[in-house]
């Protein structure tokens, strides 16, 4: 799908804020209210936009240690892939699961409300999927940026959007 710039900019406000009405994103773009809202429900049509949702703070549920997780599969093979992937859909403490390349297969973010509970999560539910051959942690000490959208400056003509500062 080709994104035109006023797609870009609905983007990149409901990424921004989600929770912003059809009219307030409309005067942030430069448009009435019903195109906007057609371009948005043509975005949802088209796969663009997947979902929309709230952001959480992890503290303020209880959420206070995260660590990130790497998974090598013993043996590699087709098989113990799919099941490990299989299994890692119904465990609510990872919240992320990616493959990735390197001595690892696997790469997990992790959390739960402090370390005993993150020790049990290791002990009773990830070990026990039994094709991890090797897993090595590291505890997240602080978030430096945390950004969940993608970035959309490579759609604009001058590489950068609206809000971006000039360096």
């Amino acid at each position: 799908m080709k994104l035109d710039d006023i797609d870009i900019k609905i983007l990149d406000c409901m990424q921004d804020d989600a929770s912003l009405s059809v009219a307030e994103i409309a005067e942030k773009v430069g448009l009435t209210a019903s195109p906007c809202w057609r371009r948005i429900r043509n975005l949802e049509a088209d796969g663009v936009i997947r979902k929309r949702m709230a952001i959480l703070e992890d503290r303020e549920v209880g959420l206070d240690f995260q660590a990130v997780v790497m998974v090598k599969i013993a043996p590699p093979t087709r098989n113990n892939h799919a099941k490990f992937m299989n299994a890692v859909q119904s465990i609510p403490e990872i919240v992320e699961a990616l493959t990735i390349s390197g001595e690892y297969d696997y790469l997990l973010r992790v959390m739960t409300p402090d370390m005993t509970s993150y020790n049990n999560f290791i002990g009773n539910r990830l070990l026990p999927i039994d094709v991890i051959g090797a897993n090595s942690s590291a505890v997240i000490l602080k978030k430096v940026k945390m950004f969940n959208g993608v970035p959309l400056n490579h759609l604009t003509q001058q590489g950068k959007l609206h809000n971006e500062p000039d360096f």
